[in-house]
């Protein structure tokens, strides 16, 4: 059994498990509801006695075939990405739409009938645990097997260089992913031999010198065979085009899967897509992020919990103003450049937590965790992070959003994006008032590399979900006292 008849195996079993878990929710909800008596009457919906389990049974082919179309076109038939944190949020999703596609459904095509939205919402939410738990156990099931070699596809490089070698590093490390490197297929030119054709040979990782083979492209088919390859990587551009044409010619009557690492790839990140413009192939490295429907979304939470947080906060807010303006000489807000999305400057906003000197005769620099400069309550502020509350007029204003890189000073800017590769990637979006690489501990004066690189995934990785977690994430580190 090779890679792909497992997968397609591992595919069909997911659809008749779901198929399964689908049924079984309406039933179990239909109990829950009706029969176990957890549910209180005053909640309850559905008004009456207790009605037939047959109307429910009939809603069995319904359901399934909503949930069914909505995890297929959600793309949540692939075994590979099927148990991940990202694939549950995805069946959060599916698990909405097909709530909200039956009801529909039950309107337009059962509208006689009366069913209780309750056994709906539970079944539903049985549904999404369950789907979500059986991919789990079945990803499990599909690494064990491939741990012991079952359904494991055979696969061999075109090609040597430092993308390769990469490729070999990450395959050796996943002993469960599916593929087992078989070696190294190479091409050297040498004159006056077969009229100074590639020589190929293929040499396993082991040993380099075992396994050799030689011959012109056309014998690639030959090994092939010989080592029952499955699929093929080419490394471009090792080999040239015009050999790729050969290769795909040669190995045009047997089934091996022909791939190739492209010439760009160490910069092409999340997001990179193949689209076509009039019928021309177009490779998409990079998307601007954070646009369309998501990012309105994304504005509008920005907008309505940043006016929230000023009503709530502001008895606090001039309670720590009147305090600061009592305890130091100098204004209570504290106002600085920063550089921000593409690279506009904006006046940052915080309370202020140092002396109102602090910054004569020292520029812009970063301010260390028990920094002299500080006042006593200013050590404080900044260990509650009650100095940033301010900045809450940065996102009502648009300068700042909730959740983005920290927006860093202007003076820095120059000397950081000489001497760190990918700085400026981090004005692609809106700076945050908190962020990835803040609540993965890199907050102040830490790794700059660090931060650009957590900032970095942040940006190619966004997602209201992720932006919701991080959120979270700086609560739960505030409430500790360790933001």
């Amino acid at each position: 059994m090779n890679k792909k008849t497992l997968d397609h195996l591992l595919i069909a079993l997911t659809v008749l498990f779901d198929f399964c878990f689908v049924a079984t929710a309406i039933v179990v909800a239909y109990w829950v509801r009706f029969e176990s008596g957890w549910t209180p009457e005053a909640l309850a919906l559905h008004k009456g006695g207790t009605p037939p389990l047959d109307d429910y049974f009939r809603l069995i082919p319904l359901m399934a075939i909503i949930w069914l179309l909505t995890l297929k076109t959600l793309g949540l038939y692939q075994p590979e990405s099927n148990a991940t944190l990202s694939a549950f949020w995805t069946l959060c999703k599916a698990a909405g739409i097909a709530l909200i596609a039956t009801l529909a459904a039950l309107f337009f095509i059962y509208h006689h009938d009366a069913y209780s939205r309750w056994v709906m919402l539970l079944a539903s939410g049985f549904s999404l645990v369950w789907l979500f738990l059986g991919r789990l156990v079945l990803h499990r099931f599909r690494q064990a097997i491939h741990a012991q070699g079952v359904g494991v596809s055979r696969v061999a490089l075109i090609g040597y260089d430092a993308r390769a070698e990469q490729f070999i590093d990450v395959l050796e490390a996943k002993t469960d992913s599916g593929y087992a490197l078989v070696g190294v297929i190479d091409g050297r030119m040498e004159e006056g031999k077969d009229g100074g054709k590639d020589l190929w040979h293929m040499e396993t990782v082991e040993d380099k010198k075992r396994g050799r083979m030689e011959g012109t492209y056309e014998e690639i088919l030959e090994i092939v065979q010989k080592h029952r390859l499955d699929t093929l990587f080419i490394s471009s551009p090792t080999v040239p085009n015009d050999t790729i044409l050969q290769i795909l010619q040669a190995c045009e009557g047997v089934p091996v899967q022909i791939n190739v690492l492209p010439e760009l790839s160490e910069f092409i990140r999340g997001g990179t897509a193949m689209t076509f413009f009039e019928g021309i192939p177009v490779l998409q490295l990079r998307e601007t992020p954070m646009q369309g429907v998501s990012g309105i979304v994304k504005r509008l939470i920005d907008i309505i919990f940043s006016a929230f947080a000023l009503i709530v906060l502001s008895p606090l807010m001039l309670t720590i103003a009147t305090v600061i303006r009592l305890t130091s000489p100098g204004k209570a807000i504290f106002r600085q450049e920063r550089v921000g999305r593409a690279g506009q400057p904006f006046n940052i906003y915080k309370f202020r937590s140092m002396r109102a000197d602090a910054e004569e005769n020292v520029g812009h620099v970063w301010a260390e965790t028990d920094d002299p400069r500080q006042t006593p309550l200013g050590q404080f502020l900044r260990r509650w992070s009650l100095d940033e509350l301010p900045q809450f007029f940065n996102v009502l204003k648009g300068d700042m959003s909730l959740v983005g890189p920290r927006p860093e000073m202007s003076g820095l800017i120059d000397r950081f994006s000489e001497s760190i590769p990918h700085y400026l990637a981090r004005q692609r979006v809106k700076s945050g008032m908190t962020g990835w690489a803040q609540v993965n501990g890199l907050r102040g004066n830490t790794s700059l590399e660090d931060r650009i690189s957590y900032d970095r995934y942040y940006i190619e990785n966004w997602s209201l979900a992720l932006d919701i977690k991080i959120i979270l994430k700086t609560l739960w580190a505030i409430k500790k006292g360790s933001r």
